[in-house]
């Protein structure tokens, strides 16, 4: 979120600082109030784009799942669609959770370091529940990390 937010605090005070010296406030002591007043401005309009755009949410209870990015649902589905469950490390070395269809095949991956879910509980978690969906249990297969 300071990612966001960090340019429009400068963008902010700059245009207050523009405001005070066109109107001839720039040498009086209320300028250090008026550019006090950036920050709070700036973090806000960060925190709104960053939640319109940019925010997981993952929820999900007994019987499925949705992931929410900002305002939009980009994934979900029923726990029962799918087989197994790993977790997997994405290209910044973050762990994620990835729901296999079948073995080898389709997947959807929850972003799960974006949220403040410890992954391997998680991943035991989401485990328990599909083992409970299905009569017939997939064993993972060890694989060689990179």
């Amino acid at each position: 979120m300071v990612s966001y937010s960090m340019p429009f605090v400068l963008l902010s005070a700059l245009a207050i600082n523009f405001v005070l010296l066109a109107n001839g406030l720039s040498g009086t002591p209320y300028r250090l109030v008026f550019l006090s007043t950036a920050f709070p401005i700036g973090f806000s309009i960060g925190r709104a784009i960053y939640l319109k755009w940019s925010h997981i949410q993952i929820e999900f209870d007994s019987m499925s799942f949705s992931i929410i990015k900002g305002s939009k649902e980009i994934a979900n589905g029923p726990w029962r669609s799918y087989k197994n469950v790993s977790i997997i490390l994405d290209r910044y070395g973050r762990p994620n959770l990835r729901l296999y269809k079948s073995v080898g095949g389709e997947y959807v991956d929850l972003p799960i370091s974006k949220t403040n879910a410890k992954p391997q509980e998680f991943r035991d978690f989401v485990h328990r529940l599909l083992s409970t969906q299905r009569s017939a249990r997939i064993i993972p297969q060890v694989v060689e990390a990179a």
